[in-house]
């Protein structure tokens, strides 16, 4: 049960994440709101970190895990920054 828990806390958190950045990036929360999605960042890897303890994964899932959440930190600020030249170059 646990790791079911920890599991879902990844996907509510993680997308709280995506979703307080990209209303920021958008404009549709003030930029103050932005700290909060980085909490709730830290707090997926934190749920990431529990669930790997609870299912006593390897050195190597270990790994990959930690560099699937630098992943999941940059990505969107990549997909923003494309995004953010593909539209100044179509103005």
């Amino acid at each position: 049960m646990p790791i079911f828990v920890s599991s879902s806390l990844v996907l509510v958190f993680g997308g709280l994440y995506v979703g307080i950045f990209t209303a920021v990036k958008v404009g549709l929360l003030k930029k103050w709101a932005m700290p909060f999605a980085y909490l709730f960042w830290i707090i997926t890897s934190y749920c990431l970190y529990i669930m790997g303890s609870l299912m006593h994964v390897g050195d190597f899932t270990a790994k990959a895990l930690v560099v699937a959440m630098i992943g999941y930190l940059l990505l969107p600020h990549a997909i923003y920054y494309m995004q953010d030249q593909v539209h100044e170059e179509n103005e």
